[in-house]
């Protein structure tokens, strides 16, 4: 298997595996992606790489967003990036996976380049925030701008995760960044890609979206709940909902191998009986 990492235009992380012959595969990564230090390093390759064994037969970039985000980044502009990668790298049309912010950013880029995009998967993402999201991500915001990066990793791990793991783990982790002093290696990442994250409303653009589209969650998402989900999936045409029950906002990481091969089986061209989760 191929592996190359590193940084494009020398400001933007991303990591290359697979089979480099394959059909592209673009992976647009979550709002964990503003928390990186350090430049992209093997460790985290070899963990992408089994986090997406299921494409090894596939050119798959995970493409994180620039560091030092511009002030007042929207989800659309960041899409406008990442067609901007795609073209540079060749990639169109490539089959997109995102994640969580990654999965706003995917709609617009679905809406806005249709040409560069074959198939989207929208994992752990709606077409807005649902109101416990909205305080949720604003308080992130608030301690993110205040220095407050212990309290900021305990809570993101408690409104994300799956079953014990909301109320173990938060504690741990709020004394291991405590004690090893964390911060991120762009702070002013994390809160614009908040505001990102709060203000994108893609409702009046679904309709523009002709990319068969598969919106994965789970059905315990305390940020985009339910309701949310549906709205997204009811506005793109041509679209399918896998819910996982009982899994919260955490699915591509709790359950990636059940999340990843249901969206194989999506891109493959499988439909119906054989997508339920």
């Amino acid at each position: 298997m191929d592996l190359d990492y590193g940084m494009l235009a020398g400001r933007r992380p991303y990591y290359r595996f697979g089979d480099t012959g394959g059909d592209p595969l673009l992976v647009i990564p979550g709002l964990s992606d503003a928390f990186q230090r350090g430049d992209p390093n093997r460790g985290t390759a070899m963990m992408l790489t089994n986090l997406y064994r299921e494409f090894a037969d596939r050119d798959v970039w995970v493409v994180g967003r620039r560091r030092h985000l511009p002030v007042g980044s929207s989800t659309r502009d960041m899409a406008a990036a990442y067609a901007t990668v795609v073209d540079e790298q060749g990639l169109w049309p490539a089959d997109v996976i995102g994640v969580s912010l990654g999965g706003l950013v995917a709609q617009y880029l679905a809406a806005d380049y249709a040409d560069y995009v074959d198939h989207v998967a929208i994992v752990s993402a709606g077409s807005r925030l649902g109101g416990h999201g909205e305080n949720a991500v604003k308080q992130w915001r608030n301690w993110a701008g205040k220095g407050k990066w212990a309290d900021v990793l305990a809570d993101t791990v408690r409104e994300t995760a799956t079953g014990s793991e909301q109320t173990v783990v938060p504690p741990f982790v709020q004394f291991a960044g405590r004690f090893a002093n964390f911060r991120p290696e762009y702070p002013s990442d994390v809160v614009v890609s908040c505001t990102a994250t709060l203000e994108h409303d893609a409702r009046e653009i679904l309709g523009d979206i002709d990319a068969p589209t598969l919106v994965a969650a789970g059905d315990s998402d305390s940020l985009f709940p339910e309701p949310r989900l549906r709205e997204l999936k009811d506005g793109i045409d041509d679209s399918t909902l896998a819910l996982f029950g009982g899994v919260g906002h955490d699915l591509a990481t709790s359950q990636p191998r059940e999340c990843n091969g249901i969206v194989r089986r999506y891109f493959d061209g499988f439909r119906g009986d054989g997508l339920h989760p």
